[in-house]
């Protein structure tokens, strides 16, 4: 496996006190940079609203292909590593050299939406191509589920395409796997691309019988293409029993969510690797409205309420508990997604707020003051006047969740589920945490400790902590983050749990420790480099050393609220690739 260079060794933590106080005293830089952070510039594609004629049936399946699928780009073994190689040393040095070539085949499929209503949903299916005895014959599937996007024009088929948003994210994942001989199942989800959902579905349960629903698809068209005679390569691969699901963020609780139903159908996956999942749903929702608000809040809060907003109807069928939740002059933020613009154009036209969830205090409600915000840490996500949700709805959230406690925030106890509630919207969270799924095969959850947008200890410790009690069930929790080792050590939280059998473990450990030290590597450059450069320039331009310092610790964690959750996919696409090959 490829290294880096071992850099100087610092960690800056999210909890450094000095940091708080520094972005409690330069609250414009992070707002700053968290619009950069958030921000995905980039122009979306008009839906396509010709009608879809089916063109292949499985007469046992009910899912049918829309058109034919259509080949987008073939490389071969070589030419997928120059294309990785043309990314730069950061993409490069994770992805291991391609043994096979790719070819991608675009899908367009019958689904459904959250409510049941009939769909369609586009997607890749990714096949591999060349000599190698692993490049041909019967191959395991790898289904993949992406992360969150705004964009409605995302596409991983698109690799004919470098600026369609999904461009870089497909070359990745198709190296990773395809490269060493898998086929690719990509879903886009509904709502993107071709499909004439007018929403994502988002965080849901029904996202793993969409994800389903695209695995029979890309099936169905490997069986399609290898009876076409229409191949432009000479290999013909079909597929064997073997099944891998993975993903990150959105697509980590979605991957979850997909094995818990093929579990519940009788029909497990070989192994899955969810990452960085919101899985304990609402217990996360439970801590955002308790004031430890997250990255990207104003861009994954109304993704998701969108899509709740059409799962969960009032008794009457007519509205929905989310419809009341946004201060007045933000309703229509749960209609903006996904967008056919850039999300930068949304926070200048003012239809969206930068990074202010909450009304910070005073509020009008004397127990929503002292965690409006819960600390100077999070003070971002709050405005006076400017904000994103009804203070109204969030007092009546928090007052739900003091009368019926979760049981993993803020408190861990049992970890059970607040099934009392009385709340419309947090019985929604409920109804789709993942806390009481107990999976009937194995498991590799990865994330990083640090994340500020997806919180590592409330969903993936939580996970861990729960399925350690349960004898029967063999998983394991990689934290990618070693910069705050010792820290974590003391709190009596692992970077790496597991209760895989011994031969598992031993095999995976190298890619284990190769992710850890990596990732840490990469971050604590980055966040040197940020402190470094502000701090010079503080002093150049005549601060004194105190202020100079400030100035890089703000540096230091915006540059952490930037990249973190990215930084952490790739690795944990890695360390998926190496648990899938101990079940190969």
């Amino acid at each position: 496996m490829k290294k880096y260079q071992h850099t100087s060794d610092v960690s800056i933590s999210m909890s450094n006190t000095s940091v708080i106080k520094s972005l409690a005293t330069k609250r414009y830089l992070t707002l700053t940079v968290l619009a950069t952070c958030i921000s995905l510039a980039l122009v979306g594609c008009d839906d396509d609203d010709s009608s879809f004629e089916e063109v292949v049936q499985n007469p046992e399946n009910p899912i049918k292909l829309l058109e034919s699928p259509e080949i987008t780009k073939v490389f071969t073994a070589q030419e997928l590593k120059q294309a990785i190689d043309a990314e730069g040393i950061n993409v490069s040095a994770k992805v291991d050299d391609p043994v096979c070539g790719i070819t991608v085949h675009y899908i367009n499929h019958t689904t459904t939406g959250v409510a049941g209503e009939a769909t369609n949903a586009t997607g890749a299916v990714i096949t591999p191509n060349g000599n190698d005895p692993i490049c041909q014959g019967e191959r395991p599937i790898t289904l993949y589920a992406h992360g969150t996007n705004s964009d409605k024009n995302y596409n991983l088929a698109a690799l004919n395409d470098p600026t369609n948003p999904a461009y870089l994210k497909s070359l990745v994942v198709a190296a990773t796997y395809v490269g060493q001989g898998d086929i690719l199942v990509a879903p886009n989800y509904p709502g993107y691309d071709k499909s004439d959902l007018s929403y994502i579905p988002y965080n849901t349960v029904e996202q793993g019988k969409q994800m389903i629903d695209a695995l029979e698809a890309g099936k169905l068209t490997v069986d399609t293409v290898n009876t076409s005679n229409t191949q432009s390569v000479s290999s013909t691969v079909t597929y064997n029993d073997k099944l891998f699901i993975t993903g990150f963020s959105q697509g980590g609780y979605a991957t979850m969510a997909t094995a818990k139903l093929l579990d519940e159908a009788g029909t497990p996956a070989t192994a899955i690797s969810p990452s960085s999942g919101a899985y304990a749903i609402s217990a996360f929702a439970d801590s955002i409205l308790s004031g430890n608000v997250i990255a990207g809040g104003t861009i994954f809060l109304p993704l998701l309420s969108a899509s709740y907003r059409e799962e969960f109807k009032n008794a009457n069928g007519e509205g929905s508990p989310f419809d009341e939740i946004y201060a007045a002059r933000y309703t229509n933020a749960p209609n903006l997604f996904p967008t056919q613009g850039s999300v930068n154009s949304l926070f200048q036209t003012g239809q969206l707020p930068v990074t202010s969830l909450f009304q910070a205090a005073p509020t009008g409600y004397d127990f929503l003051d002292p965690i409006s915000p819960a600390s100077p840490l999070f003070a971002f996500g709050f405005d006076k006047t400017n904000y994103l949700f009804n203070t109204d709805f969030r007092a009546k959230y928090v007052q739900d969740m003091r009368k019926y406690p979760d049981g993993t925030f803020p408190t861990f106890t049992t970890a059970s589920l607040a099934v009392n509630s009385e709340n419309g919207v947090r019985q929604a969270f409920i109804k789709n945490d993942l806390r009481n799924y107990e999976p009937t095969m194995p498991v590799l959850m990865c994330g990083g400790n640090q994340d500020p947008s997806v919180i590592f200890d409330i969903n993936t410790t939580t996970q861990s902590r729960i399925w350690q009690d349960k004898k029967d069930i063999q998983f394991a929790a990689l934290d990618v983050d070693i910069t705050n080792k010792d820290a974590r050590i003391t709190a009596n939280k692992s970077a790496y749990v597991s209760t895989l059998p011994t031969v598992i473990n031993n095999g995976i450990q190298p890619v284990v420790d190769d992710v850890q030290k990596n990732f840490s590597t990469e971050l604590n450059t980055l966040l040197t480099a940020a402190y470094t450069s502000a701090f010079t320039a503080a002093i150049t331009s005549g601060s004194t050393q105190t202020e100079a310092t400030g100035a890089g610790q703000v540096a230091s964690y915006t540059a952490l609220l930037s990249n973190y959750h990215g930084i952490a996919d790739t690795y944990c696409v890695r360390a998926a690739n190496g648990f899938f090959a101990q079940y190969c």
